[in-house]
């Protein structure tokens, strides 16, 4: 491998091994890291990230930020050509499968029952991601026709992906519901049983007791 291969060889490269792209995106996320700070932040072990970064640097993906001859505090960061692969690479491993239906169990349908009620004619979506695709159970008609395919998908992979639940530094068990403010519309989601996130989308300013509502959305789960 050699710094002269082209980005899509190098896109290939880093997509065949789930190391190599563990490591470049935890440094696309960060100015520099060390690979304890990659180990521990992943949960592998030093010598899979090592062994990663070696053969990044040794593709030019990336770059040592201290003079090699040291030994401990030894930063790695993103090369130019790093920079240049991650956005595809994202794109790529950022895929997801979405459908829009009417709720097919006696759960989903309370739970769209239960936002209707809350929220009325302010309700925007409703919606359940379950680890491998998102399925759309109530989407408000004119909120569906300002979203082209393209545009909704992305929204989508904003929601999952860029706001994770799983990115906080808390339990899961005590980390089960929050809501998240975007410019005109708030969001509540809702963790089930670490298997499924439940989300419902609300135009902004709606009072609503998001522990007693995400509570009530929980339980129809339960039964």
């Amino acid at each position: 491998m050699s710094d002269t291969d082209g980005i899509e060889d190098v896109e290939s490269y880093i997509l065949s091994s789930k190391y190599r792209l563990r490591t470049l995106e935890h440094l696309a996320g960060t100015v520099r890291a060390t690979p304890t700070d990659i180990a521990d932040s992943i949960g592998v072990s030093q010598s899979h990230i090592s062994r990663a970064l070696s053969e990044l640097q040794e593709k030019g993906v990336v770059e040592l930020r201290v003079p090699e001859g040291r030994t401990v505090g030894r930063y790695y960061g993103l090369t130019e050509k790093g920079e240049d692969a991650w956005p595809e690479i994202k794109r790529q491993i950022r895929s997801i499968e979405w459908t829009i239906e009417e709720p097919s169990s006696p759960a989903t349908r309370s739970v769209v029952g239960l936002a209707k009620d809350e929220f009325g004619e302010w309700l925007r979506s409703v919606g359940l991601y379950d680890g491998d695709e998102v399925t759309i159970f109530y989407i408000d008609p004119e909120v569906r026709s300002s979203y082209s395919d393209e545009e909704l998908e992305e929204a989508l992979r904003t929601l999952i992906f860029d706001h994770s639940m799983d990115d906080v530094s808390i339990p899961s068990d005590d980390c089960w519901s929050e809501v998240l403010n975007f410019a005109d519309f708030s969001v509540i989601r809702v963790r089930i049983n670490d298997e499924y996130t439940v989300w419902i989308a609300f135009d902004r300013d709606q009072n609503v007791s998001v522990p007693d509502f995400a509570e009530s959305v929980a339980a129809h789960f339960d039964t």
